[in-house]
């Protein structure tokens, strides 16, 4: 079987063909990864006033495994002062994997960075996108940008970029589905963020509860989706799901030709 990680994000990936935005980041940091010097980056943007902000999360171009990281600290600077964006409502939201939490990482668990709690933050997952509507006025933007401790204790390569946008970033940055309830993360809601190539369509074809978490999958010569599914992945066990008798194989199949699978088969 052909190993595709997080695979409802990658599909997402393999789909966004073709947007042709200009818009440029006015700020891109280097590839934050834990042998960066605090796992983490500075970022201090002048900006003139623009009418919205983009804090995108990219993998760093090496595929998004364990890529949790957050928005420490970020404020928005005008002549009346400083305004914390942990204070402020965002306009749109998504994260590769799990959520975008206010003071919490991408699984609503305690931001951490190096083993310290992170009080003013913003959890999220590579690869993710935050949009913001601004007031008036705004002339500068900060934080630190830092991979969380929920992906770089799990040993498999943190690995992040940090970029700021003015304008909506092309979709060679985003290949989570953009959500504006990240509380919300609906399988529907997901299909309709995708940006698809006008050649090609996108169907929803199984989603949970059929199934949680696919590491692995297969297409059989009877049109059969094999799934290897994990949840009970090393001490980060979700709880709501774990079996006792452990991870699975499943099989998925479309047994009325509607393109949806509608039998599920524990193999």
């Amino acid at each position: 079987m052909k190993c595709l990680s997080h695979l409802s994000a990658v599909l997402v990936g393999l789909l966004l063909i073709g947007s042709a935005s200009a818009a440029k980041p006015v700020f891109k940091s280097d590839v934050v990864s834990a042998s960066t010097p605090g796992n983490s980056v500075a970022i201090k943007v002048k900006l003139d006033e623009p009418k919205k902000l983009y804090l995108v999360v990219s993998d760093g171009g090496d595929g998004f495994s364990c890529d949790w990281a957050g928005w420490e600290s970020p404020v928005l600077v005008s002549k009346a002062g400083e305004k914390k964006m942990t204070e402020m409502k965002w306009t749109s939201a998504s994260s590769g994997y799990g959520n975008v939490f206010i003071n919490a990482n991408c699984q609503n668990q305690p931001l951490k960075k190096n083993g310290v709690a992170v009080k003013n933050g913003i959890g999220v997952h590579a690869n993710s996108m935050i949009e913001y509507d601004l007031p008036p006025g705004i002339t500068e933007f900060r934080a630190t940008g830092f991979l969380d401790d929920g992906g770089v204790n799990q040993g498999c390569g943190s690995t992040v970029q940090f970029l700021v946008f003015t304008e909506k970033p092309d979709t060679q940055y985003l290949t989570a589905s953009t959500s504006t309830d990240a509380g919300n993360r609906t399988p529907e809601e997901a299909l309709a963020g995708l940006d698809v190539n006008k050649d090609l369509e996108a169907t929803l074809y199984a989603a949970e509860p059929m199934m949680y978490s696919p590491s692995n999958i297969d297409i059989d010569h009877k049109g059969r989706v094999w799934v290897c599914e994990v949840i009970n992945y090393r001490k980060f066990r979700n709880k709501s799901r774990v079996r006792e008798e452990g991870d699975r194989i499943l099989i998925l199949e479309d047994t009325d030709g509607d393109g949806k699978a509608d039998k599920e088969t524990t193999f």
